[in-house]
């Protein structure tokens, strides 16, 4: 019977990968346990689709990474954070927000692992924040929280 896990077992599984495993085994333990669910043709299809789809963006980004660098290495992007009438922030700018940014201005999609903060933004100023574009080569934004 073919599985997809669900949860990372270390040493043994990772989440998403797909097993040919015993069916009792499927049945009784991991089934059971939420670790696994029998995968069908429609979802290995989508599976299929999904890592091509990631492996084009991931050759695109290396192709063209100069280009990227050249258009994101110190743009200025405004981003408001929500405060009360004394001016205290109580919401913080974390990298979803920024991947959401990055998506919507410039039409680039990048990973969580690829923004690099020192922290997520809760002060109301200028900020520098580091986007991965190679192993080594990163291009810096800054963001002004207002």
């Amino acid at each position: 019977m073919k599985v997809m896990f669900l949860q990372h077992v270390i040493n043994v599984w990772k989440v998403g990968e797909i097993k040919e495993v015993n069916d009792s085994y499927a049945r009784n333990f991991l089934f059971p346990k939420n670790f696994a669910k029998q995968i069908t043709k429609a979802d290995e299809k989508m599976l299929e689709d999904k890592k091509k789809k990631l492996e084009k963006n991931r050759i695109n980004k290396v192709t063209n990474r100069h280009d990227i660098w050249e258009k994101l290495n110190w743009k200025i992007y405004n981003l408001t954070l929500n405060k009360d009438a004394s001016w205290k922030t109580f919401w913080s700018i974390t990298e979803k927000e920024l991947i959401d940014l990055l998506k919507k201005e410039e039409k680039l999609t990048f990973t969580k692992s690829e923004i690099v903060m020192d922290w997520h933004i809760k002060k109301l100023w200028k900020h520098d924040v580091f986007v991965k574009l190679w192993a080594w080569e990163m291009a810096k934004i800054i963001i002004i929280a207002i």
